[in-house]
């Protein structure tokens, strides 16, 4: 698909100089609660916890000033390898956290007359747009409302959406007031390309086209600053790299000013001037020009892998360090100062090029000839595939027990729609020609068809949409248990095997569930039942719902970017259990972070292995880092009417060849 070149989305103002900065931040402090208030119950930190404090300092004695208008400009972001950090340094800078003292933090500029009168408070200066569980600003009370023909009357469509007007009865001079002029609106929508879309309910979006709304959305606002929170995870490259332009012409005519936060296998931007770079301990290590900042992190690295190669064991931040500066190396932010000892093997335990081959089995899922269209819009199976050397209409894909696929695609290709037949949650599973475990959902003559709980009974499913719409006042130790439910708040059939496995699972990852415990494991589990899912970090309940997928080793695993928005360490842990479960863990030596056999694989004591052979696997992603290991079939999902499917097989793992990581969106 053609992109379109980034156009105005407002008004250019004047380049001014000499004018106080929007946020000026002296020697401040930061904390989630008052430093004198007392943790929730069950939230006190043990003796041997990492974390001396449930409520620790943030950010301290932080100097930072972001200005209003300068010669030339300065464009911000906020690098670390968690996500809690950066989404906290965003609120900072909004005014949302507790400052100490107070006056350390101020909005100069916001106090001048040239500051528009609607955002005279950082509330509304300062635009704040997260994408952690974001369907549920879009509609949708269950997984299969988005792709249902019947509206319901609280769906809206995205231009009402982006003008804010989403009631059912709104006055006349509420609309009018509401409304933004319609060029300034024509411009949003036409430079985030959402134009096909204006009139569709938001609800039937794409997780890429939703986070591009929500973009627009901010934008129509006029903030005078927009924070936007890892906008690129869930991009393809292709619209990560137009939205980086998008959002360097806004930055360029301060309209609005951007900060970006970033994580460290972002790609980041050109434009990008200063750097705020701030570990996961909360402690900002350096800031400046990105030039600068680099040159830091490149100084930790080698020092890093110089300690490593002597054998000197790393403390926990030289690993941090070592890890983020293994992915600016990687992509070329700067230059190792020398190749590090890399033992070849994936982060999952995988040689580069891998021989090892599972079994197949019987085919899972068989399409022959899939075609999705609403109306006159077809959204997947439109072209002709090449099927033995014959060219037939539509999408013609088995997945067979044993393999291992990877499903890749610009944003929009219909990936999503894909996973939805195989789960049932598309209405059109019905008509369409698909069979899952061998059968069909309707019956046919002496053949039954198989029920939505059969079929989901034998799957596990992790994805932004099940995220969405999770319950949030389940348990941590509930949520695992909805495993073997039909739904998440039904009553799960467990036995002594599953409670064995709950408790294994939670132990295994317990630092990073619960923080506030030691960093060992313990025999008591009582705070996965009185910590609730709402309550601990996006990362935690995205490993929380990995867990969920895995835990059961069902015959269809569905990873559709789970790993996203998981904070670095616990994604590659992730990735380590999803093959190898508890017979592996990750060390730290002096060839990087190499797995090795685990302490209960020694001793004979694991509950939870790594995928059987008998399982398929299917992961969509859109960042390399996230693909699992042991992918080796793939598709890439064409864009409408650029052609059809293209179907290919790793010899090894993404992780270790760029190559194979291009081959996949290389455009014929």
């Amino acid at each position: 698909m053609k992109r379109t070149t980034p156009l105005s989305l407002s008004a250019s103002r004047t380049h001014r100089v000499n004018f106080p900065p929007i946020v000026k931040i002296t020697n401040g402090t930061f904390y989630t609660r008052h430093p004198s208030s007392r943790p929730r119950p069950g939230q006190e930190p043990s003796k041997s916890s990492v974390n001396s404090s449930p409520n620790p300092p943030l950010f301290q004695n932080l100097t930072l000033s972001l200005p209003s208008f300068s010669t030339p400009n300065e464009h911000w972001a906020i690098l670390s390898p968690s996500s809690t950090i950066r989404t906290a340094f965003l609120h900072v800078l909004r005014g949302q956290l507790l400052c100490f003292p107070p006056t350390a933090r101020s909005y100069p500029y916001l106090s001048t007359p040239n500051a528009s009168f609607k955002s005279r408070t950082p509330d509304r200066a300062l635009a704040y747009v997260g994408f952690d569980v974001e369907r549920r600003a879009f509609g949708g009370a269950y997984l299969s409302a988005r792709y249902e023909s019947h509206r319901e009357a609280g769906d809206v469509s995205l231009a009402r959406y982006l003008s804010g007007v989403t009631g059912l009865n709104e006055g006349e001079e509420f609309v009018r007031a509401r409304l933004p002029p319609e060029e300034v609106l024509a411009r949003v929508v036409k430079d985030l390309e959402l134009e096909r879309f204006v009139q569709k309910p938001v609800s039937t979006l794409s997780n890429g086209q939703s986070r591009r709304a929500r973009i627009g959305k901010a934008l129509l606002s006029a903030p005078e600053m927009l924070l936007l929170d890892a906008p690129f995870i869930g991009l393809d490259p292709f619209v990560s790299k137009h939205i980086s332009q998008v959002l360097h012409r806004l930055a360029e005519s301060n309209a609005p000013r951007v900060v970006l936060s970033l994580r460290p296998q972002d790609v980041v931007p050109d434009w990008i001037t200063h750097i705020v770079y701030a570990g996961e301990d909360g402690k900002v290590d350096t800031l400046g020009p990105k030039a600068e900042v680099f040159r830091y992190l490149k100084n930790k690295y080698e020092t890093a892998e110089q300690r490593g190669a002597k054998g000197v064991s790393l403390d926990p931040k030289l690993v941090e360090l070592r890890e983020v500066g293994r992915h600016l190396s990687e992509r070329g932010d700067f230059e190792a100062g020398k190749e590090s000892g890399a033992t070849g093997l994936s982060r999952d335990g995988y040689e580069k090029n891998d021989e090892t081959r599972v079994p197949l089995g019987d085919p899972l899922v068989e399409m022959q000839g899939v075609r999705i269209k609403y109306g006159s819009n077809s959204v997947l199976g439109d072209w002709q595939q090449d099927v033995d050397g014959t060219k037939k209409d539509g999408l013609w894909w088995d997945v067979r027990r044993g393999q291992r696929w990877g499903i890749f695609g610009a944003n929009g290709s219909g990936k999503t729609t894909l996973l939805s037949l195989i789960t049932s949650d598309h209405p059109q599973t019905y008509s369409a020609p698909v069979r899952i475990f061998q059968r069909s959902r309707l019956p046919s003559p002496g053949i039954p068809g198989i029920s939505i709980f059969d079929i989901q009974s034998r799957m596990g499913h992790s994805s932004p949409e099940v995220h969405a719409l999770f319950p949030k006042q389940l348990s941590l130790r509930r949520t695992l248990e909805s495993a073997w439910a039909d739904t998440p708040l039904t009553r799960p059939a467990l036995n002594a095997e599953a409670g064995s496995r709950i408790d294994a699972c939670l132990r295994w990852f317990e630092v990073d569930l619960n923080p506030q415990l030691a960093e060992t494991a313990s025999s008591n589990l009582e705070w996965s039942s009185s910590t609730l899912f709402g309550q601990v970090s996006y990362s935690a309940q995205r490993v929380l719902l990995f867990l969920r997928a895995v835990i059961r080793h069902p015959d269809i695993l569905i990873l559709d970017e789970a790993f996203s928005g998981m904070d670095d360490l616990v994604r590659d842990k992730c990735l380590l259990f999803l093959t190898r479960g508890e017979g592996m863990t990750l060390t730290y030596t002096d060839k990087g972070s190499v797995p090795v056999p685990s302490a209960k694989a020694k001793s004979n004591e694991v509950v939870v292995e790594g995928l059987q052979d008998h399982q398929a696997m299917l992961c969509v992603s859109h960042s390399r880092q996230e693909v699992p290991g042991c992918v080796r079939e793939w598709v890439c999902l064409p864009e409408s009417g650029t052609g059809q499917p293209r179907f290919g097989r790793f010899s090894g793992p993404v992780e270790s060849s760029y190559r194979r990581w291009e081959e996949i969106w290389k455009r014929s």
